[in-house]
């Protein structure tokens, strides 16, 4: 009985972790799409410079979060849009 309620216990800890995942990941994309938009806008090259940089930082970011949820979940991680 202890044993199961230890499992249960843990399936909700990923769950929680999964939904953190899955809203990091959501802001993530929104980031990527917001530097991709700014830098196709701006002119300075300084700021296009920064803008390229912060974007490829974010790219780096979704990368780490698909893998914690593929860690998390398996090969059901292609359903984590």
């Amino acid at each position: 009985m202890e044993e199961e309620q230890t499992m249960k216990d843990i399936q909700k800890m990923k769950e929680q972790d999964l939904k953190i995942l899955e809203r990091a990941l959501a802001l993530e994309a929104e980031a990527i799409r917001r530097y991709q938009e700014q830098h196709d806008i701006v002119k300075d090259p300084e700021i296009h410079t920064l803008l390229e940089g912060l974007h490829r930082n974010e790219v780096d970011h979704e990368k780490i979060i698909r893998n914690h949820i593929t860690r998390l979940i398996g090969n059901d991680s292609d359903k984590i849009e």
